[in-house]
């Protein structure tokens, strides 16, 4: 069952936009330049916490538009950006905790997804050569970072499907070397071959 609708209500039951955290701004822009994010964070008025939101407005570069405007309920803004058969997506989500958000920017589409269950978060996204597998590098709630793989051959049906679970953990993923195989940082120093 998909929880967007409670988490989307839940930011915006404890919103004050009186509340932004100072130097809190940032502009990121696509690879390619075609799209412009603009974040903005806020602490949110939810009694004896520290919770933080932040607002992203997604924008078409040549012309200005505004194609997106959604919170996601972190103060970090965990993204990446993704072309596939010649389509732009922004993968992010909404819920940082086992939230999936894929944005097809090409076509102006959202898919938001979470069990809201605390679940995986993910921080990093690579896709892979032949296009049809994802992997994201995340970690559970004050957990070692890992990495699960995803079927990715349709983004906007969520949740995406796992592919493999590798059992590693780690520091970071670099790249895809072919569809079988990820380099990956084992520590800050130790990279390592990681084949599914």
């Amino acid at each position: 069952m998909n929880h967007i609708d409670e988490i989307r209500k839940e930011i915006q039951l404890y919103f004050n936009p009186d509340n932004v955290i100072e130097n809190s701004q940032e502009m990121l822009f696509s690879p390619n330049k075609k799209y412009r994010v603009e974040t903005k964070s806020f602490r949110q008025d939810k009694p004896d916490s520290n919770w933080e939101a932040t607002k992203i407005d997604i924008y078409q570069t040549d012309n200005s538009s505004l194609l997106f405007s959604f919170f996601v309920n972190e103060g970090t803004f965990f993204h990446s950006w993704i072309t596939k058969s010649n389509v732009d997506y922004l993968l992010c989500a909404e819920d940082l905790c086992g939230g999936q958000t894929v944005i097809d920017l090409t076509n102006k589409k959202i898919s938001s997804y979470t069990a809201n269950d605390d679940g995986f978060i993910w921080t990093k996204h690579l896709l892979s050569p032949d296009e049809s597998l994802l992997a994201v590098f995340g970690c559970g709630w004050g957990s070692e970072y890992f990495i699960i793989i995803y079927h990715f051959d349709d983004p906007m049906q969520l949740p995406l499907k796992i592919a493999y679970e590798p059992n590693w953990t780690g520091y970071d993923i670099l790249e895809w070397i072919d569809n079988r195989k990820l380099i990956v940082k084992k520590s800050k120093e130790e990279i390592e071959l990681l084949e599914l």
